[in-house]
């Protein structure tokens, strides 16, 4: 093991220790933003604070021609409720892992950069999607030309002390549909137009679409929830929620027109009215082949071949509006096997930290092949 390994501020697991217990919400990371811009100015690397909300963006600037690369972490935490009604944070989904393994590598990535510029980005609100929005509003994306993401995986997935060069993520979207009637007595239903009727021929036609088989997709509804009042009268609207999620972005924009225009005729067809909101929206992955073979290429080297775990997936990432907002950045997100059990988002998730070592070892090589003396393994 190097001398670079055996640097107190190059142990993910010190990093971890101090992060965990200081889990917050999206939108409320003040403490965690103090924390690591404090690590990162001890370690002398220069740093802007306050970016896309509680965000911390550093950055190691060769001063020669090369690339903009950004390593990104996420730092949110996510809500739970106590049997008393109040909330707790916690630090189910793996981000305080990812933050500490990038402050691990921090120290050592000063000295691996050699050419082009590598910026060093702890986002905040990725679990309610608003947190890659955010940054880039504040210009975080402006000179990038590569992204790197990370995100520890659950036992489920991949083996503990494996990794995966990709994890990939499907376009997800959540809508509501309100349909608008009127009221009348149960007696008299003709006098009055009833939205719940409009809300079960909408599922209905919603769980007809039918798209190309070939490809995963799902849309399916949520919940519902009708205008409160006496048993006997119908209700003055009705409300339903659904979730979306398709493998690629130009699915999901077919899967919301279709939808969109069946409950327009559902209204039409009833005589009712209708009010649709679109309550978030994150893309799905769309990474660089020549930077996924090179990291899989930094796996086997770190690791050795029999570590090298196949692609992954499942859920949704807002990583991907950096390729949304900027088509030409190149884009890739790995996995860190940890062993992470009962799975994530569970409150009561824990995982083996002593694998969170692959990950620092991962984004260095990463630095050296992109940023480093050599020439590099996938083109700037």
């Amino acid at each position: 093991m190097t001398a670079e390994h055996n640097a107190p501020e190059s142990n993910p697991i010190v990093y971890y220790n101090a992060l965990h217990p200081l889990a917050e919400v999206s939108g409320h990371e003040e403490r965690t933003g103090r924390y690591i811009s404090a690590a990162l100015e001890r370690m002398g690397i220069a740093r802007v604070d306050h970016v896309g909300g509680h965000g911390v963006v550093a950055t190691i600037d060769s001063g020669a021609p090369g690339p903009c690369v950004m390593f990104r972490a996420d730092m949110d935490a996510l809500p739970y409720a106590n049997a008393d009604g109040s909330m707790t944070a916690v630090h189910a989904c793996g981000h305080d892992a990812h933050c500490s393994m990038l402050l691990a590598a921090a120290g050592d990535l000063v000295r691996i950069v050699r050419r082009g510029k590598l910026k060093l980005v702890f986002q905040p609100g990725e679990e309610d999607l608003t947190g890659a929005l955010a940054m880039i509003k504040d210009g975080v994306l402006e000179d990038v030309d590569i992204a790197v993401g990370a995100h520890i995986r659950p036992l489920s997935d991949i083996p503990a002390g494996s990794m995966t060069a990709e994890v990939t993520h499907v376009a997800c979207a959540t809508i509501g549909v309100r349909f608008i009637g009127a009221t009348a007595h149960a007696s008299r239903p003709h006098q009055g137009v009833n939205p719940i009727d409009m809300a079960a021929s909408y599922i209905g036609m919603v769980n007809s679409i039918h798209l190309d088989p070939n490809a995963s997709w799902s849309t399916k509804a949520t919940r519902i929830n009708g205008e409160p009042g006496v048993y006997n009268n119908t209700s003055g609207w009705c409300e339903v929620f659904f979730d979306l999620r398709a493998q690629t972005n130009p699915l999901l924009e077919r899967m919301l027109e279709m939808m969109n225009t069946m409950a327009q005729s559902t209204a039409l067809a009833y005589g009712g009215r209708l009010e649709i909101k679109q309550i978030d929206y994150c893309p799905a992955s769309d990474y660089d082949p020549e930077l996924v073979a090179m990291i899989k290429s930094c796996i086997v080297k770190e690791l050795g071949a029999d570590r090298l775990a196949p692609a992954t997936g499942g859920g949704g990432e807002d990583f991907h509006f950096y390729k949304v907002k900027k088509p030409s950045v190149r884009t890739a997100y790995f996995g860190v096997g940890v062993g992470a059990a009962p799975g994530l988002h569970k409150r009561d998730m824990t995982f083996q930290t002593q694998y969170l070592v692959n990950g620092v070892r991962l984004w260095k090589d990463i630095a050296r092949r992109l940023l480093g003396d050599g020439q590099a393994a996938c083109r700037p």
